[in-house]
């Protein structure tokens, strides 16, 4: 489809749970094509076998163009292929994502790998994919969601029409649930791989996690987003200063948060680069921060700016405004919560503030949930040999797939013969399908793109001295700026630093306000400022150029 759209935006994300098929265009008779055939693509796919070949998981020659008429194909030539598969080999190399995902697995074991493992994706069949198909992708299963201002009934339209021939079917509701931590402490310990780019006695990962409350409860869940927000954000926040800035790991491991994506929240926080010396210190250091947050409680500017940036949050309305809406409702949604409730922000903002106005509320939550030893410590120890005994394991899995094929097939060599007969099948269909035909998928034509664009006017004036470019538009109450400060005769040499100075110049302070101070004000005040290197052609000379700094930000119309 995308010679034939003018999207913005189209693809797919899995999650553990479910998969979703976002899209997004501003052209009308676009958007009914994208919503045509993403339907008829998910409901009813043609799931050739070549395909699950192709994308999932296959074994063949590793180089099949090397192969010459006659010659008989060596044993250890022949390789695990699919796009996947090899995807998912990539991911599961990296020692965060690895940490993330057999996190996830202890902590929720019946939730899925979203991108597959690659130990039991060689397990799947056909046949399987076929079915999980036929068993799930269902009208009666799914959930749709639509932003915009293009009519609403025109879509349900075409969603009713392409509904129509399915009968109703039971959905799968199932939720899964965290491990039970109510008698006590939990410890676990993995093997992964140490990373190059580190030091070699950093390279620990580790965490502790706390259950929380149920994800439905609208309130608490915002209440505890903003503790979340204040314990971790920023260099000025208790943990960031009990952790990172006393030296045990230099940034936050990949669980570290509020998860909000289950049933059940879960609160986590932890490292990476650890020194095994100190990875029970990391442990010791949370409890004792979390204990002093109860006793002195959190500082009301810090939380007043954490409200303003959730208020900028609803009104700062960018390109993927809908795909954000979209991602923050799935997860509840998935798990029994009401979206409506999940919009309602006004009244869930309102009611927090009640709450808080009573006194404690905040500091009441730490208490319940965190100031106790109902948790998950999961670590990650570094392992020279990983990548040997992950490469051994799939040689072992390789050997076993193949010999199941020459059990089959009468023997080695016919065995050999006819996966190298099956990969160079594959290969001629993937050089046919470039010229395949494509006319029964529907375009976008000239006479369905407006011949004029909306446009703005710009006002051009002078402040004190300095050019002033207004564009007036309907932004939701909010205002945007963009400074541009140009350097005339700069350096070579300081020219190669400009990425460092600018990274560096929102983290130093000023004259008069520490790091800390300056960025809650300018939670307080704005959106944030973005500071970044500058240059830019002339319009009216392609041999010069222009170069600076880029200050860039946004507010309330109101500060």
């Amino acid at each position: 489809m995308l010679p034939r759209s003018l999207s913005n935006f189209m693809n797919a994300f899995t999650s553990s749970d479910h998969t979703s098929y976002p899209f997004a265009t501003t052209n009308p008779k676009d958007f009914n094509n994208l919503l045509s055939v993403y339907l008829d693509a998910t409901l009813n796919p043609l799931l050739n076998e070549k395909d699950f070949t192709q994308e999932g998981w296959r074994i063949g020659p590793a180089n099949p163009g090397q192969q010459h008429e006659g010659e008989e194909p060596a044993a250890e030539k022949l390789v695990f292929k699919g796009v996947v598969y090899n995807e998912m080999k990539g991911q599961m190399s990296d020692a965060s994502y690895l940490y993330y995902i057999n996190f996830q697995k202890h902590i929720i074991p019946g939730l899925n790998n979203s991108g597959g493992d690659p130990r039991k994706m060689t397990d799947l069949t056909y046949s399987d994919l076929k079915s999980f198909h036929a068993k799930n992708y269902h009208p009666s299963n799914a959930k749709l969601f639509t932003y915009g201002d293009m009519p609403l009934a025109d879509h349900l339209a075409e969603i009713s029409r392409q509904f129509e021939p399915f009968g109703k079917s039971t959905a799968d509701t199932t939720v899964e649930v965290p491990i039970n931590l109510s008698a006590g402490p939990i410890h676990y310990t993995m093997k992964g791989p140490a990373d190059p780019l580190v030091a070699k006695d950093m390279q620990w990962k580790t965490s502790t996690s706390w259950l929380m409350g149920d994800t439905s409860d609208m309130v608490e869940g915002f209440a505890l987003r903003i503790i979340s927000s204040l314990l971790l954000d920023g260099y000025g926040s208790p943990l960031y200063r009990s952790l990172i800035e006393s030296g045990l790991g230099p940034d936050w491991s990949a669980n570290t948060g509020y998860d909000t994506a289950g049933k059940v929240g879960i609160f986590s926080v932890g490292l990476n680069g650890v020194k095994k010396a100190n990875v029970p210190k990391v442990k010791t250091a949370i409890n004792a921060c979390l204990r002093e947050v109860c006793k002195t409680g959190f500082d009301q500017g810090k939380i007043d700016g954490l409200l303003h940036q959730a208020e900028l949050g609803l009104k700062h309305k960018t390109a993927n405004f809908g795909m954000g809406i979209m991602q923050r409702l799935q997860p509840g949604w998935f798990n029994g919560s009401d979206p409506l409730k999940m919009l309602a922000w006004n009244e869930t903002v309102e009611a927090f503030k009640n709450k808080r106005a009573r006194g404690g509320y905040l500091e009441g939550l730490v208490d319940k949930y965190l100031v106790n030893d109902r948790c998950l410590t999961f670590t990650m120890k570094p392992e020279e040999t990983y990548g040997t005994m992950v490469g051994e394991e799939e040689k072992e899995r390789l050997a076993g797939k193949i010999a199941a094929v020459s059990q089959s097939a009468g023997g080695d060599t016919e065995a050999q013969a006819q996966l190298v007969k099956k990969e160079l099948e594959l290969l001629e269909a993937q050089s046919k399908a470039p010229t395949e035909n494509l006319d029964c998928l529907p375009s976008v034509h000239v006479q369905d793109i407006p011949r004029q664009m909306e446009r703005r006017s710009v006002i051009d004036a002078r402040l004190g001295g300095v050019n002033v470019q207004w564009r007036e538009a309907n932004t939701n109450g909010l205002t945007y700026i963009r400074a541009i400060n140009t350097l005339k005769g700069l350096p070579a040499e300081l020219r190669k630093l400009m990425p460092l100075f600018t990274d560096s110049l929102m983290r130093l302070g000023t004259k008069d306000k520490t790091m800390e101070q300056l960025e809650d004000l300018i939670k307080l005040k704005t959106g944030g400022i973005a500071i970044s290197y500058h240059s830019t052609t002339s319009p009216h000379d392609t041999g010069s150029a222009t170069e600076g700094l880029s200050f860039s930000g946004y507010a309330l119309d109101s500060n």
